[in-house]
């Protein structure tokens, strides 16, 4: 690890976060039916309805969602953040941020809807690091290791309600989005106190074992 920078960047960049082969694990379907592209308009309802989908198009929508996630986050603290495209040649100056996801699990969501108490559960954690681009090095300044699941509430079953069990379900089908935006928050937050003190947050440890 570099030194960390003496003061706060002018800018911030984001860039796209990486996927570990192998580290994605996909909720199998609920209904019989053929995987829909998420490239299709209203894509997103064939997830909420437990149909398949194309997992690499999974892939790229967590990867998106992360990346405009955290540039809105920063944005929100005060700090000027942007986009740096993969393609774009890094700046001559402001901080990095770089990350990957090494694990993620979409649990089964049926398991989470009816019974609860963490079956079924969604998983996902994420490495990032954030460098210093003025000293003409990549090298990061410091490293962040972020994780979360989805809830341990209890299910639908124990009501014996079909409506609300049908209502979970749909709920359940954006759980791991939400598990994106809760560490992108997270990471932000952390981020934006280094920029002011040069130190991350007094309950960084606290917020990461948070449960949502």
């Amino acid at each position: 690890m570099s030194a960390m920078p003496p003061t706060a960047p002018r800018v911030i960049y984001v860039r796209g976060f990486d996927l570990g082969p192998g580290s994605f694990q996909a909720e199998s379907g609920i209904l019989p039916i053929s995987p829909i592209s998420a490239a299709v308009p209203g894509a997103f309802i064939p997830r909420i309805l437990g149909v398949p989908e194309d997992s690499r198009d999974r892939e790229r929508e967590l990867l998106k969602l992360m990346s405009s996630a955290l540039v809105d986050d920063l944005r929100s603290a005060g700090l000027n953040a942007r986009f740096l495209p993969s393609g774009e040649l890094y700046p001559s100056e402001g901080w990095l941020v770089r990350g990957a996801f090494v694990q993620v699990d979409e649990g089964n969501r049926l398991k989470r809807a009816l019974i609860g108490f963490g079956s079924g559960e969604t998983r996902l954690r994420v490495i990032v690091w954030v460098s210093d681009l003025g000293h003409g090095s990549v090298g990061p300044f410091c490293a962040l290791d972020a994780s979360t699941h989805s809830s341990r509430k209890p299910g639908a079953a124990l009501s014996f309600d079909p409506y609300i069990g049908a209502a979970r379900f749909v709920i359940d089908g954006l759980d791991l989005d939400t598990n994106v935006t809760q560490i992108a928050a997270q990471i932000a937050d952390d981020i934006s106190e280094r920029t002011r003190t040069g130190k991350p947050p007094d309950n960084w440890k606290a917020q990461l074992r948070r449960v949502l």
